[in-house]
């Protein structure tokens, strides 16, 4: 009989691209010029692309008008085209990351924060999200958006799994594009229209007062299935909170360096503060049970599909 024709790949590397796939970290392996040291094949491609289809959602490039800020309803923001997680990164995903030394990985840190490292720590003091104990999540909350961590951790987990934070105009976009151009120029109030309903997002009038899984909620999820983006937990994005303006464009001065926080919270009471415009900060060291985050990677940075 004749042979069966296999493709002749080095085990240990076939075995290292594997674990980079089943870590969540499958965009390392689709991003154009990431050196990972490996070589991957096409069925790691193959699987790469499916794990991002099945994790991403593509959010199509637009022009965002942002309600506040250097631009606010002055002039659009052109946003290019990208990829957005469609659930908050869950505990069992940062797990990943922790389990893989990110913590100690200063390649995965800015100088910056070097200093505050050894205070990124879990109850019993193991380097892990600040609610977690002994290193390691709680069980029956493996689904649940991870929260007791900074900008700084957040950052670091997107740079280890080969994506980043979404700039502010950037999760706006995702949370405001419209679906027909009856809209208008400025986007819609919520993902799913612009009118506020309790069944859509997990907010103090929800009655629920604390974190549920990330796929719950299905109602209020943006057209192209990126869920929670309003409510469970407000979301870190990549960048600088100034405070907000007085009048004249003059800020309040701030005491510390904070980041911007978008989306609402299971404890957000006012609803005026949970649309898709709305903008706070938090200080980038906040490591509060009401913040947590999502990742992008630019449409632009990856192969082509068939490559």
């Amino acid at each position: 009989a004749e042979a069966v024709s296999v493709i002749d790949v080095d085990s240990d590397a076939s075995d290292d691209l594997t674990r980079i796939l089943e870590a969540g970290r499958y965009v390392r392996l689709l991003k154009q010029g990431e050196d990972t040291g490996l070589t991957p094949e096409p069925e790691h491609l193959s699987a790469a692309w499916k794990a991002l289809e099945e994790n991403m959602a593509l959010v199509p490039s637009g022009e965002v008008v942002p309600a506040c800020g250097a631009h606010a309803d002055t002039e659009g923001v052109l946003v290019p085209a990208l990829y957005i997680d469609r659930y908050a990164v869950t505990n069992e995903q940062f797990a990943a990351f922790v389990a893989d030394g990110g913590y100690n990985n200063t390649d995965l840190w800015p100088e910056e924060a070097w200093a505050y490292l050894p205070q990124f720590v879990d109850q019993f003091g193991y380097p892990a999200p600040r609610y977690w104990q002994r290193g390691l999540p709680p069980a029956d909350r493996l689904d649940h958006p991870v929260t007791g961590i900074c900008w700084y951790e957040a950052k670091a987990y997107a740079l280890w799994a080969g994506k980043r934070l979404p700039t502010s105009v950037e999760w706006e976009r995702a949370g405001t594009w419209p679906t027909n151009l009856d809209e208008g120029r400025f986007g819609l109030k919520y993902p799913w229209g612009n009118s506020f309903s309790p069944d859509r997002a997990n907010l103090w009038s929800t009655g629920i007062f604390k974190t549920v899984p990330v796929t719950e909620f299905p109602l209020g999820a943006a057209p192209n299935g990126v869920y929670q983006l309003i409510g469970n937990v407000w979301e870190w994005v990549d960048e600088e909170y100034a405070g907000p303006a007085v009048r004249d464009g003059l800020k309040i001065a701030l005491p510390q360096r904070m980041a911007e926080v978008r989306g609402g919270a299971f404890d957000t009471y006012f609803e005026t503060q949970a649309t898709c415009r709305f903008r706070t900060g938090k200080p980038r060291l906040f490591r509060g049970p009401n913040v947590g985050f999502r990742c992008v990677v630019s449409a632009g940075e990856l192969r082509d599909y068939d490559a």
